[in-house]
């Protein structure tokens, strides 16, 4: 790895020193120097942070750096996109090009990752087929557990499990129902996909102790730069839960090994604009000062 300083460039402000945090830049003899270019991570903070660009670093596309258009950097803007975004469940019957999805996955990519790992990557499904096998075999899983919790062991098991209030509300929402649920899915009404044109799967290495964080939060970023660009988006939580265990669902999605989901989303055109934001509860805050 070779990281240099070019020297007519740089006016020893000593932020690449500070703000690194692996140790690579330190000062020598009163100049800031890439002493251990072993320890980096690749994070970009000393090329990001350099106000001359006075950094060449070979392990870097150089390419992908340029200015910061702060003028762009409005607050409203980001309040009110996440003021209004929703969790979209119906869509009309018109798909998502590619390249928009292949250019918000794109920007995706800048989500922070623990120690610059960039371990997060994707599966997406636009093919009805599959989006239809994903969401049969999701149902299916509900339903078998429902099935099971009426028989005599699973009376005690989830009778058992019930004395918890998060469990209780659990199956009271979702398992209780079934017959409500199977009634709407036999009319058509796709329960768990809301019949969205595709499906985005968010993984990370199974043995990642932040896969999930990282995850996440490039998922969360999909979501409201989507809402921005006038699509709705879902968190699918069934899909990322049944990929624990249905090996089924991770032939239909083509799971690598070694891998695991830790964020599932739909995407589409919105069916319905939402025109107003809504109710949500005060924060609890705990200040420590």
């Amino acid at each position: 790895m070779a990281i240099r300083r070019i020297a007519d460039r740089c006016d020893l402000c000593m932020r690449c020193v500070s703000e690194c945090i692996s140790g690579v830049w330190q000062i020598s003899n009163g100049v800031p120097e890439p002493a251990a270019p072993q320890f980096c991570n690749c994070c970009s903070h000393c090329v990001a942070v350099c106000p001359n660009e006075a950094i060449l670093h070979d392990q870097l596309d150089m390419k992908q750096v340029r200015p910061i258009s702060k003028k762009l950097l409005d607050p409203n803007s980001c309040r009110e996109i996440l003021l209004s975004r929703r969790s979209v469940r119906r869509y009309i019957k018109k798909p998502v090009s590619r390249r928009i999805i292949q250019n918000t996955i794109d920007l995706a990519r800048y989500s922070p990752t623990a120690s610059n790992t960039q371990h997060v990557e994707y599966i997406v499904v636009t093919d009805p087929k599959k989006l239809k096998s994903v969401s049969e075999e999701v149902f299916a899983i509900a339903r078998r557990i429902h099935d099971w919790s009426n028989t005599r062991p699973g009376k005690l098991v989830f009778g058992s499990l019930k004395l918890y209030p998060a469990m209780a509300r659990l199956f009271e929402k979702y398992i209780d129902p079934m017959e409500t649920y199977v009634a709407q899915r036999d009319a058509g009404r796709d329960l768990i996909l809301h019949s969205a044109p595709a499906l985005i799967l968010v993984h990370a290495p199974s043995r990642s102790f932040f896969g999930g964080a990282n995850c996440n939060i490039a998922a969360a970023n999909i979501m409201n730069y989507a809402h921005s660009l006038g699509l709705g988006t879902c968190m699918i939580g069934f899909v990322t839960l049944a990929s624990r265990f249905s090996k089924v669902l991770n032939q239909i999605i083509e799971l690598p090994d070694g891998r695991k989901i830790h964020a599932s989303l739909v995407m589409g055109h919105p069916k319905y604009d939402y025109t107003h934001t809504v109710s949500r509860k005060f924060p609890a805050v705990q200040w420590l000062t």
